[in-house]
């Protein structure tokens, strides 16, 4: 197992690290790895984070070719159905929470589809919500990916380029539809989120690396795509075992650490059970290397040699 390289993903941890009155309570071996690790300070989302695993080349634009991915052309964007909030001199943008339907969705789509004749365009529903918009030729802009603007604010994340005028006029009148259409406020009236706007993402492409890894564990929509596009072998499980590991490359991705709930908790438990064997087996020398990815925090590397550290 010499050859043996481990990389895992600890989403919703960020907070934590954050915040140096947590720094007294973090478990023993999470403790060990962040203290005898290299680490490098990289502020980007999961979505991000998991596109960068998969590509040649770390994407470092302002949007993600998911289109590309789910259809493997470039010739298309997302346009994903969102509530904006204003708070104050700002526009906050959420999807969480939408509870809609897929005949909510075909009826709202029905709504704005002849906005965008102008721009030859065609909204098709994915899912309830993930809209696509298939286009005769792409506009010259650069879009945000909204994993990147999701409950923030989106005053700098608005299209960018030659055709921004148009598309932000477009923009604005779809939500000038939605704010009249019947449906939502039938959803206001039944205490759901209207849907006020779409938000307009996904365009380009990249280059995936063909078997990246020889083996993927995490669920994760996106994680599924990505190991199917670049043929790494999936298991759509959180049974993160060290003694299961092969030689190759290995993605772990965990399960989300929810920081409103008893995240502590959640912690010790995946500190006992995973990244104890997982010191033990680094220290040892049977994991070349364990690459600790936190998103919107930044990452940890961890060799054998570190764990002999004297400091």
């Amino acid at each position: 197992m010499a050859k043996t390289e481990l990389t895992v993903i600890l989403p919703g941890l960020a907070t934590v690290l954050e915040q140096r009155i947590n720094a007294g309570i973090i478990p023993p071996y999470l403790a060990k790895i962040i203290a005898k690790s290299s680490f490098q300070k990289k502020q980007i989302g999961l979505s991000r984070l998991l596109f960068n695993l998969f590509s040649e080349t770390e994407l470092t634009g302002s949007d993600l070719p998911i289109r590309f991915l789910e259809s493997g052309q470039a010739g298309s964007l997302r346009v994903d159905p969102c509530y904006l909030h204003a708070d104050r001199d700002r526009l906050l943008l959420f999807t969480d929470g939408l509870a809609l339907s897929a005949n909510e969705s075909d009826q709202l789509i029905a709504e704005i589809q002849p906005l965008f004749e102008e721009f030859g365009g065609k909204v098709i529903q994915s899912s309830p919500n993930n809209w696509c918009l298939e286009l005769e030729s792409m506009p010259e802009l650069s879009f945000s990916a909204l994993p990147d603007v999701a409950g923030k604010g989106i005053e700098n994340a608005l299209p960018k380029g030659v055709e921004q005028r148009d598309w932000i006029r477009l923009w604005n009148e779809v939500q000038m539809k939605l704010y009249n259409s019947e449906l939502n406020q039938q959803r206001t009236d039944d205490n759901k989120l209207p849907i006020n706007s779409v938000w307009f993402w996904g365009a380009g492409s990249f280059d995936i690396k063909n078997k990246a890894w020889d083996k993927v564990q995490g669920k994760s929509e996106l994680l599924e795509q990505l190991a199917a596009k670049s043929h790494s072998t999936l298991e759509s499980n959180s049974d993160y075992s060290i003694t299961s590991l092969t030689s190759g490359k290995h993605l772990w991705l965990a399960d989300e650490f929810i920081i409103d709930g008893d995240w502590l908790q959640q912690l010790e438990v995946f500190d006992e059970t995973v990244l104890k064997p997982l010191w033990q087996q680094c220290r040892q020398a049977r994991l070349a290397k364990v690459d600790l990815h936190i998103p919107e925090y930044g990452s940890y590397q961890l060799t054998p040699l570190d764990c002999w550290k004297f400091w």
